[in-house]
């Protein structure tokens, strides 16, 4: 199938008029949303093929966001990232073609009639880079992409994997909103530094997350990060962990 998504006039009047069709959210009304977005114009069609993947409905969303990151990566890898950051995309693929997981993913806060963070969910409310951890779309996708690790031939998932493995929604947003995690070189050596802890016997906290990116912060006023390769950034964070965690054998075993 091709990549759709909503024409500008379209995300104004969903954003703008959100609370005249919170019920039809509320209700799942999927007649009315093919009515909706089957009006001229109100959908854009691209040249884009994408293969529409297996999603998880786990009634865990920490299973299934962590199976959902792959599965949409998958499906998605070939997506420009110019094209990534935009919201028409997101919002339509959330209202159409991926409606289903929309109201899945959003269950909750339907029942709990949670308007802030559904319309977060659904619509860019926090600025560009934070929105796209936010989405529930988005996130997936953008999450796939920084912490997929082409060097590794037999799983390049495997630091995605230990990113989603818990915490995943508060993560995305914590770690992503540093300016250096736009970096994908910086990203993986974080990563590497904290995987090679948790290996130590480290349960990895968002504490451990936050040092990270406050201590890359405080380096970048003395080096250009951006010159790093990823092993120099794996070497920097593990030691400056080490040395802020005071993570002794002891304390490796308690953790």
């Amino acid at each position: 199938m091709r990549l759709t998504f909503v024409s500008e006039k379209t995300l104004q009047d969903l954003k703008v008029n959100s609370k005249a069709y919170l019920k039809k959210y509320y209700s799942g009304d999927g007649k009315w949303f093919d009515t909706y977005f089957s009006e001229e114009g109100k959908v854009l069609e691209t040249n884009i093929e994408f293969d529409m993947p297996e999603l998880s409905y786990d009634d865990d969303y920490s299973i299934s966001d962590q199976y959902n990151v792959r599965a949409i990566y998958n499906s998605l890898s070939h997506l420009p990232v110019t094209l990534a950051t935009q919201e028409r995309m997101w919002t339509g693929l959330a209202h159409n073609q991926f409606r289903d997981f929309t109201f899945y993913r959003l269950r909750r806060d339907i029942e709990e009639k949670n308007e802030s963070r559904m319309f977060s969910s659904l619509f860019f409310k926090h600025g560009t880079k934070r929105s796209l951890f936010v989405h529930i779309l988005s996130r997936l996708w953008w999450v796939g992409y920084m912490t997929y690790d082409a060097s590794n031939d037999k799983n390049p998932y495997w630091l995605t994997d230990f990113f989603t493995e818990r915490d995943f929604s508060a993560r995305s947003v914590i770690f992503f909103s540093s300016n250096f995690t736009s970096n994908r070189t910086i990203t993986i050596g974080i990563l590497k530094a904290l995987y090679k802890i948790k290996e130590d016997g480290v349960a990895i906290k968002r504490e451990h997350f936050l040092q990270a990116t406050k201590y890359l912060n405080i380096l970048g006023g003395a080096m250009i990060l951006d010159l790093l390769s990823v092993n120099e950034v794996e070497e920097l964070v593990a030691e400056n962990l080490n040395d802020t965690f005071n993570l002794s054998v002891q304390e490796r075993v308690e953790a």
